[in-house]
C-alpha cells in the first residue's frame, strides 16, 4: 500500500490527501503494442482508498484541504477524513472542476469487479491484468467474492475455471467474462378455443414464418345438432424467473377469454365444450363468440324486388346491394357483388367479393371484414379488416389488424387499427396525405378530436364574448374563460389511445365533471386486453409517400421523404416512431 501523500497534482494552495492504492501503467494484450494503460490494484469492500494523513497542517486562507467527493460505489468515514470502497472492484480518481471556481475536487469511485446487467439476469466479471504483490483474484477466494456480492444463482463453473486459468497464466487482457446467468420468466399462454372441425383459414392472420394468410375465409361451415364444435383450452400461469441475485421475477400469466354463444350454440363451463343444439351453419366471431344459425341465400341483387333484408341467419347474396337498400344479419354475411351507397351490418363476419362504392356506403361488423376494394366508403369492424386491392379516400377502423395485399394501394382517407397494419403503397403523387394509426382505439381518437375542436371553439368564443366587457369585469371574464380552456386542454392531452389501458394517461377521476368525459367512458366499454405497444408496427411493403401522417399509440410522425419497404415502430423508450428496413 502506498503510504506517501499523493503528488500527481500537488498545488501549494491545497493540502492533498494520501492515495491508499496503487496504479501502474502496463501493456494490455496485443491490441496496444506501444501504448501503456493505467491499471489499478483490486480493492476489497470497506478498504480505505483516500485519507488525509497530514492532520497537523493548519488550514488557512492560502492553504486549504482538497475537497474530496465520495463517488460511485464509495462512502465517507464518520470523521469525513477517509473515503472507503463500498464494493469489491477497481478504484479510480478524477479531478473535477467546481462550477464558477478555479478549485478542483477529487472524485473517488470504484468500478465494480462484478457487473450486473440492467435486468439482473447476467453477471460478468471485469477482469483486468493483476498487479504484482497486490490483492489478486486467487482461485480460492473467487467464488467467495461472488457470493459476498450477492451473486448466488446460475453460476457457471466452467467460466470460473476459465478465470482461474487466466489468473494462473498472468493474462494481460482486459475483458468482461460472463460468470452467471439468471432464468428468464416464461409467460403463460392465453386461453383459446380449439375447434373440433375444420373452420378454414382466417384471412389476415400472421403465420409462423412471418407472412400473412390472404386465403379466402371459410365461412358458414355446416354443423349438426349435438356436435361438439370447440373446446376451451384454459390459460396457463407461466413460470417465474430468477435473477443472479436469487430474486424472483414475476411471470406474465396468460389471459382468460369469455366464451360467448348465441342462437343454436351452447357452452358448458363444466366440460369446457361448445356444442350445437340444432343443425345449422357456424359463425366464429373474434375467436371467442360462437354462433350457430340457419343459412339463407338470395340469388340476385338487393333492390326493389327484395327490399331491405334483416335476418338473424347467415346470408349469401349472389348479386350486389343497390343504393338505399340495407342489409342486416346476425350470422356471417357474404356478398358476391358490390355494395353501392348504402349501409350493411352483421353481428358476425362480412365478406364482399366486389367493392364498396360511394361516400354513403357504410359497412359495420362485430367480427372481420374482407373486401376487394373500397372507394369513399366507411368500414367499422371489431375484428380484422382485409383489403385486397385498393382503399381510396375511405375511413376504416378495426379492433384487430388491418391487412392489405402487398400490391394494394391506400390513397387519402384514414386507417385506424387497435393492432398492426400492413400495406402495399401508402399515398400517391398529388393525392391528399393518408392518416394511418396502429395500436390506437378509434373511439378515443375521435373523442380526442372532438375535444380539440371544442378547444378551438372555446378560444374563438372568448374573442366574441369579451367585446362587451371592459375594465375589472373584462379581467375577471378573461380569467374565467382561460381556466375553462386549460381544463379542456389538460383533458385532451391526457386521453390515452393505447388499447387495454386506462382512458387517461394519469388519473383524472377527481376532476372529471364534464359531460365530455362521461361520453368517452360510455363509448369505450369494449373489454380489450392490453397490448404491448412496442410490438405494434406499420409495415409498408410498397412505397410510402412524403406527407403521410402515422400514429402508433400516443406518438405521431409525418413522413418527410418518399421511401419504400419500411417498418415503423416505437423506440425502446416508446417516445418516438422509428423507421427501419422491412427486409
Amino acid at each position: 500500500m502506498n503510504s506517501t501523500p499523493y503528488t500527481g497534482f500537488v498545488s501549494p494552495e491545497y493540502i492533498e490527501p494520501t492515495i491508499c492504492f496503487t496504479t501502474e501503467k502496463i501493456k494490455i494484450g496485443s491490441d496496444y503494442p506501444i501504448e501503456k494503460l493505467p491499471v489499478t490494484e483490486l480493492v476489497e469492500k470497506d478498504q480505505v482508498l483516500v485519507e488525509f494523513t497530514d492532520t497537523d497542517l493548519p488550514e488557512t486562507d492560502k492553504l486549504l484541504r482538497r475537497s474530496v467527493i465520495a463517488g460511485t460505489n464509495t462512502y465517507l468515514s464518520e470523521d469525513k477524513k477517509q473515503v472507503l470502497a463500498s464494493i469489491n472492484g477497481y478504484p479510480k480518481i478524477d479531478f473535477c472542476p467546481v462550477r464558477e471556481s478555479e478549485e478542483k475536487e477529487l472524485d473517488v469511485s470504484v468500478e465494480p469487479l462484478f457487473h450486473l446487467s440492467k435486468d439482473m439476469l447476467e453477471a460478468s466479471i471485469v477482469f483486468k491484468p493483476l498487479l504484482y504483490n497486490y490483492t489478486t483474484l486467487s482461485s480460492e477466494d473467487l467464488y467467495q467474492l461472488l457470493t459476498s456480492s450477492g451473486i448466488i444463482f446460475g453460476v457457471k463453473y466452467k467460466q470460473l475455471n476459465l478465470i482461474k486459468e487466466c489468473i494462473r497464466k498472468g493474462s494481460t487482457d482486459s475483458e468482461h467474462i460472463v460468470l452467471a446467468r439468471g432464468k428468464d420468466p416464461i409467460a403463460g399462454t392465453n386461453a383459446y378455443l380449439k375447434f373440433k372441425m375444420e373452420i378454414g383459414p382466417i384471412a389476415g392472420e400472421l403465420l409462423k414464418d412471418g407472412s400473412i394468410d390472404f386465403r379466402e375465409r371459410k365461412i358458414m361451415v355446416p354443423v349438426s345438432a349435438g356436435q361438439v364444435i370447440a373446446s376451451k383450452i384454459p390459460a396457463t400461469r407461466g413460470i417465474p424467473g430468477v435473477t443472479v441475485l436469487g430474486d424472483r421475477i414475476a411471470q406474465r400469466p396468460g389471459l382468460d377469454i369469455e366464451v360467448e354463444t348465441t342462437d343454436d350454440a351452447v357452452y358448458s363451463p363444466e366440460s369446457l365444450e361448445v356444442s350445437a343444439t340444432s343443425d345449422g351453419v357456424l359463425s366464429v366471431v373474434r375467436d371467442n363468440v360462437i354462433r350457430v344459425c340457419n343459412k339463407q341465400e338470395i340469388q340476385g341483387d338487393i333492390e326493389y324486388s327484395t327490399g331491405n333484408i334483416e335476418s338473424r341467419s347467415s346470408l349469401v347474396i349472389h348479386g350486389s346491394v343497390f343504393p338505399s337498400f340495407q342489409v342486416k344479419t346476425g350470422g356471417d354475411l357474404e356478398i358476391r357483388g358490390s355494395v353501392m351507397s348504402t349501409q350493411i351490418s352483421s353481428l358476425s363476419n362480412i365478406i364482399i367479393k366486389g367493392g364498396i362504392i360511394g361516400n354513403a356506403s357504410s359497412v359495420i361488423a362485430s367480427g372481420d371484414v374482407d373486401i376487394n376494394f373500397i372507394e369513399q366508403g366507411q368500414i367499422r369492424c371489431e375484428g380484422n379488416c382485409v383489403i385486397r386491392k385498393q382503399c381510396y379516400y375511405s375511413h376504416i377502423s378495426a379492433g384487430g389488424n388491418i391487412r392489405c395485399r402487398e400490391h394494394s394501394a391506400i390513397v387519402g382517407g384514414e386507417l385506424i387499427s387497435e393492432g398492426n397494419i400492413s400495406l402495399g403503397d401508402a399515398g400517391a403523387t398529388g393525392a391528399d396525405p393518408a392518416f394511418i394509426a396502429a395500436g390506437v382505439v378509434a373511439k378515443r381518437l375521435y373523442q380526442s378530436r372532438k375535444l380539440q375542436q371544442l378547444l378551438q371553439e372555446h378560444k374563438a368564443s372568448i374573442v366574441q364574448r369579451l367585446k362587451g366587457y371592459t375594465g375589472v369585469a373584462r379581467t375577471k371574464k378573461i380569467r374565467s374563460l382561460k381556466n375553462g380552456i386549460e381544463a379542456i386542454k389538460l383533458q385532451h392531452l391526457r386521453v390515452n389511445m393505447i388499447p387495454g389501458t386506462g382512458l387517461y394517461s394519469r388519473s383524472t377521476e377527481k376532476s372529471e365533471t364534464s359531460q365530455t368525459a362521461q361520453t368517452i367512458t360510455q363509448t369505450d366499454k369494449k373489454n380489450t386486453a392490453r397490448i404491448d405497444i412496442r410490438s405494434i408496427s406499420i409495415d409498408i411493403h410498397g412505397t410510402i409517400f412524403a406527407g403521410t401522417l402515422l400514429q402508433i399509440g400516443n406518438r405521431t410522425l409525418t413522413v418527410e421523404d418518399t421511401v419504400a419497404g419500411q417498418r415503423f415502430k416505437l423506440d425502446d423508450t416508446k417516445s418516438h416512431i422509428l423507421a427501419m428496413p422491412l427486409r
